[in-house]
């Protein structure tokens, strides 16, 4: 049995009084009158906070799991499993579904290990909930906010395949994750700041202009550009210009 197998049987064993693969309990209080049921009333584990609680302590006992690691390999591995053996995802589609909103913790270290492993449409359809709740990012993300952490997160992907040329870029779709975040992005028309917003187009220019996508390219690098001057695309916004035929003055 593989350690991380191991670790994941210790992390159900230390949720207690939790079966993981049914779900909270599902028992109800009875309501008694001179002998008689009267009424029944759903136990505490049914209510919406009961279950927060159920999947925190599993959340919790992950992260205690994870700091055991010291390989980023194991750690990958050990996410993918939790996230799939503790039902994570079934449980925010309803968290979701059911229109709760109070600070959660599961969703944020779900969304983020979605992006660890690179499971950026997933992670994608969490990210109105997030910025709508205005939850707040754990840990040492804690200084920024949801689509800031995405961008970051995309532009290393972004530069990750970019450095290895056009057929890498061809391969990944990452020019896809771009197109998507950038249209959620203008949809519900999140601010963010000049460098930030400047970073995000710029890297959609360049990988555009990686695969010969002037048009794109020329659109994405004028938007950076226009957010901040120092985004580094200026000189390939006006080749490109002079390309494909557009005037531009920068």
């Amino acid at each position: 049995m593989s350690i991380v197998k191991r670790n994941q049987r210790k992390t159900k064993a230390t949720i207690i009084g939790v079966d993981l693969a049914n779900g909270p309990d599902q028992s109800v209080t009875a309501i008694v009158k001179n002998g008689k049921v009267v009424a029944t009333e759903p136990s505490r584990a049914e209510g919406i906070m009961d279950e927060f609680d159920f999947f925190k302590a599993a959340m919790d006992s992950d992260l205690a799991q994870l700091k055991k690691f010291s390989h980023i390999e194991d750690k990958i591995a050990y996410k993918a499993q939790a996230i799939e053996s503790h039902q994570y995802l079934d449980y925010l589609r309803r968290y979701q579904a059911q229109g709760t909103n109070h600070q959660n913790m599961v969703l944020a270290w779900v969304v983020i290990w979605l992006v660890d492993l690179g499971h950026w449409k997933t992670a994608f359809e969490f990210l109105p909930l997030l910025v709508t709740q205005n939850q707040r990012l754990p840990g040492r993300f804690s200084n920024q906010d949801w689509p800031t952490f995405l961008i970051d997160q995309l532009y290393d992907e972004g530069a990750k395949h970019l450095s290895k040329g056009r057929d890498a870029v061809e391969r990944s779709q990452v020019i896809n994750l771009f197109t998507q975040f950038i249209q959620l992005l203008e949809t519900h028309q999140w601010r963010l700041s000049e460098l930030i917003g400047g970073k995000l187009y710029a890297m959609a220019a360049k990988l555009e202009q990686s695969v010969f996508n002037l048009g794109n390219a020329y659109t994405y690098g004028t938007k950076a550009t226009a957010l901040n001057d120092n985004a580094g695309v200026k000189k390939m916004v006006r080749e490109i210009a002079k390309t494909i035929g557009k005037d531009n003055e920068s």
